[in-house]
C-alpha cells in the first residue's frame, strides 16, 4: 500500500486535530461517515456476517475513501446525495473483493434504488445505478494506484501474542491485552491515520497507549520491536503516537462536553417541570 506524503499529512489533518473546534467538527463528519457505511452494510447482508468480516470491510471502505477524498481535494460535505451514495457503494464493492467476496452489483443497485430516487432530481433505474458505482469504482482505482491490497493491524495481533507469551505472560493476560487494543483502533479507525502510518506503527502505538492507561508495567515497546524483529522508523512511531494520544484525549474531552451538555440540559428541563407545577399549584390555590 503506498502511504500518502508527509506534507498531505500535515496540510490535511494534523492541524485540525491540534484546534479543539476543528478537531469537534471533525470528529462529528468522521462519526457520521462512519455511521454511514456501517448502516449500508448492514442494509445489504442484514447483520448475516461475522461481525469481523464487517469489521474488515468497514476498515477498508474508510481507507478507500479517505484516499479518494484526499487525493481528489474533494469537500464530501459538498456532494450531492447520488455522488456520496455512488461513493459509498463503490468503496464498498472493491472492500468486499479485498476479502475474496464478490457482490453482485444488480442486487446492490437495487437494493438503494429507493435511497438514489430521493435525490428527486433524476429518476435512477438499476441499469444507472450500476453504471455509477462503477464508474465510481473506476476512479477510486485510479486514486489508490490499483493497489486494493490492505494491511490491517488486525493482522498483527501475532506479534503481541508472540512478545507477550515470551516474556511469561499468562493467555488470559494476553487475551486482555489484545481487547483492550482492538477496542482502542476501532476507536481510531474514524480517523485516517491509516494513510499515513504503517499498520504496524498503529499497532505499537496504540499498545504504549494501553500500557499507559492500564498500567500493564510488563509491557516494553522496545522489547516488543526486538523480540518480534521489527524494522521501525522511530520518528515515525513517535508521530503516530503523539496523534494517537492527542486524538484518544481530545475525543474523550469532547464526550466529556457533551455529557456536562446532556446533563444541564436535563438539570434546566427538570428545573422548568417545577417552576411549572409550582405555577400551577399557584393557580389551583387561588382559584
Amino acid at each position: 500500500m503506498t502511504y500518502l506524503t508527509k506534507e498531505d499529512w500535515e496540510q490535511n489533518f494534523v492541524q485540525k486535530i491540534c484546534d479543539d473546534k476543528s478537531f469537534s467538527d471533525n470528529l462529528q463528519e468522521k462519526k457520521k461517515i462512519f455511521s454511514d457505511f456501517t448502516f449500508l452494510i448492514q442494509k445489504i447482508f442484514k447483520n448475516n456476517l461475522p461481525k469481523k468480516i464487517i469489521q474488515r470491510i468497514i476498515f477498508s471502505s474508510l481507507i478507500y475513501f479517505y484516499k479518494y477524498v484526499l487525493t481528489n481535494n474533494i469537500t464530501f460535505l459538498n456532494l450531492s446525495l447520488t455522488e456520496k451514495l455512488s461513493l459509498y457503494l463503490a468503496c464498498i464493492f472493491l472492500s468486499f473483493k479485498t476479502i475474496n467476496k464478490l457482490v453482485d452489483i444488480e442486487k446492490l443497485s437495487s437494493s438503494f434504488q429507493n435511497l438514489f430516487n430521493k435525490d428527486k432530481k433524476i429518476k435512477y433505474e438499476i441499469e444507472d445505478i450500476k453504471e455509477l458505482i462503477t464508474k465510481k469504482e473506476f476512479e477510486i482505482l485510479f486514486s489508490i494506484q490499483f493497489q486494493i491490497n490492505i494491511d490491517w493491524p488486525y493482522d498483527y495481533f501475532n506479534l503481541i501474542k508472540n512478545y507477550l507469551s515470551q516474556i511469561g505472560i499468562g493467555n488470559d493476560s494476553i487475551k486482555t491485552v489484545i481487547n483492550f487494543v482492538n477496542i482502542k483502533i476501532n476507536e481510531i479507525i474514524l480517523f485516517p491515520l491509516y494513510l499515513y502510518f504503517t499498520p504496524v506503527e498503529i499497532l505499537i502505538s496504540t499498545l504504549n497507549l494501553i500500557k499507559e492507561e492500564n498500567k500493564f508495567n510488563y509491557i516494553n515497546i522496545n522489547d516488543f520491536i526486538k523480540i518480534n524483529s521489527l524494522d521501525i522508523d522511530k520518528d515515525n512511531l513517535g508521530e503516530c503516537s503523539l496523534l494517537i494520544n492527542r486524538i484518544i484525549k481530545q475525543k474523550k474531552c469532547l464526550e466529556e462536553n457533551n455529557n456536562i451538555n446532556k446533563l444541564k440540559i436535563i438539570k434546566d428541563n427538570k428545573e422548568k417541570e417545577v417552576i411549572n407545577f409550582n405555577a400551577l399549584s399557584s393557580i389551583e390555590t387561588n382559584m
